[in-house]
């Protein structure tokens, strides 16, 4: 695995669209690393710690096809 990933690659990894990580990101339910700047564009570079921290929110809150989980444990 690569050092690090954009965010739409580690929503990939994960399992889920990048439209559902940019919400939990915006919601507090995960905690993105900092922006890095390439260029003139700001890049969230995703670690293999911060994916795996990424999985394991995705266990507790998603749950596609039977809706949200009741109560998450965060």
């Amino acid at each position: 695995m690569k050092a690090k990933r954009t965010t739409s690659e580690a929503a990939k990894i994960v399992g889920i669209h990048l439209a559902t990580l940019q919400r939990w990101i915006a919601q507090g339910k995960v905690k993105a690393p900092r922006p890095t700047l390439i260029g003139a564009v700001g890049y969230r570079l995703w670690s293999a710690d911060d994916i795996a921290e990424l999985k394991e929110v995705k266990k507790a809150v998603y749950c596609k096809g039977r809706g949200r989980k009741s109560n998450p444990k965060l």
